[in-house]
């Protein structure tokens, strides 16, 4: 298997590039998604198929044993574009290693998955699995969105799905969660040179802010693998009638990572009983996001993503490994994420198994020149293919 995948590297690379040279910040995704449907197509998957939301699915085989490879095809934008010493965009490589936005998060991984299920069918290890490639719409501002589109809207049911986010030839069996929360206050204006006759919003907000500072370093439930939750003030605005009047409106919002055994509710309520919010009559209430996809559907998403993790003892998690050893002919190292994914959907929310593993490092994400390297990709390409091998394998 290592070695019919080794025939495709070159096209693997070359296709990871045209990837990373389309733009495609969350919403704008089409440009990508018509590049990997094409891709799939010649490449003779037995079906393709875009939903409404614009996800992308391509399969091969016809088996019961349906297996899932899941890599988001947004990207976050480029930045300051002068703090790069190439073309965000340019999709460069070199002996070892490939560039631009995207390349670990996660348009290599998008091609390494495409490229596994060509090699499932050359192989012809469909008799028993069907390999579904799902290349997915706005996971970077709101991760199991599209997921819960597939599973809730398309019926999609697999058996588990390979999360291929960077994981640095890592396994990774699980992550904290996560919740966007918004505290609001609303105060009184008066003229700045009569503050007292105002109620400040930026001041209630500020005591506010103090007390979720001592909340986040004193949070009690920590789970062996994940550690603990935490909480940060991500972004403030307030409102005056001018700058020479006092606020009558502030706003904050909230990333809180919710570690194993930590609920939305237990979160939202640990906020709404801080002394200086009930104080401040402020209100929590959960962020929704309501941003289109680039087929124009609307979702509405309540912004909560519960954690998720799979046992190393579950068929899963030892197909992964029997598969990394075969290959490798070493053990592999198992770990966590920091960071989330779609998982917090897929088994987070609809238990369905979830397993990570992928091209990149998560150090070259986000920032300027992001690369990803070429054996990553390659090996991620082998993993996807001999896990199929390995699970229909094991289920029996």
């Amino acid at each position: 298997m290592a070695t019919h995948t080794q025939t495709y590297a070159q096209d693997l690379y070359d296709f990871a590039s045209e990837l990373i040279k389309v733009e495609s910040c969350s919403g704008n995704e089409r440009g990508v998604a018509e590049l990997v449907t094409q891709k799939m197509q010649q490449l003779g998957f037995d079906d393709v198929t875009v939903d409404a939301m614009g996800n992308v699915r391509g399969s091969v085989g016809k088996g019961e044993t349906l297996i899932c490879a899941d890599g988001h095809m947004d990207v976050v934008g480029a930045g300051d574009e002068s703090q790069w010493s190439r073309s965000p965009f340019s999709g460069d490589q070199d002996d070892k290693h490939i560039y631009g936005r995207g390349a670990s998060d996660m348009k290599a991984a998008i091609a390494s998955m495409v490229y596994a299920g060509k090699v499932v069918q050359d192989l012809q290890l469909t008799d028993s699995i069907t390999f579904m490639v799902c290349a997915t719409v706005q996971e970077e501002p709101c991760e199991g969105l599209a997921w819960e589109y597939l599973i809730e809207k398309e019926g999609l049911n697999p058996d588990f799905v390979i999360i291929a986010e960077p994981s640095d030839d890592l396994i990774s069996l699980a992550q904290k969660g996560r919740m966007e929360l918004k505290v609001s206050v609303s105060g009184k204006s008066a003229h700045a040179s009569a503050p007292h006759m105002g109620n400040n919003a930026i001041y209630a907000m500020a005591a506010i802010v103090s007390e979720l500072e001592q909340l986040n370093d004193n949070l009690e439930i920590e789970d062996k693998e994940l550690g603990k939750g935490s909480l940060v003030v991500s972004d403030i605005t307030s409102n005056a009638p001018s700058r020479s009047s006092v606020a009558d409106f502030c706003e904050i919002f909230i990333d809180r990572r919710l570690t194993w055994g930590e609920s939305p509710q237990y979160a939202l309520e640990q906020i709404q009983q801080l002394p200086s919010v009930i104080a401040a009559q402020a209100t929590v209430t959960l962020h929704t996001f309501e941003e289109p996809s680039y087929t124009g559907l609307v979702p509405e998403k309540e912004c909560t993503f519960p954690a998720w993790k799979i046992e190393k003892d579950h068929v899963v998690t030892r197909s992964t490994v029997e598969a990394y050893e075969k290959l490798f002919n070493k053990a592999p190292t198992l770990t966590t994420w920091p960071f989330s994914t779609n998982g917090v959907a897929i088994m987070g929310k609809h238990n369905i198994p979830v397993i990570g593993y992928g091209p990149g490092v998560l150090a070259a994400c986000h920032v300027p020149d992001e690369y990803v390297e070429k054996e990553q990709v390659l090996k991620a390409a082998m993993m996807y293919a001999a896990m199929c091998l390995t699970y229909a394998t094991n289920k029996q």
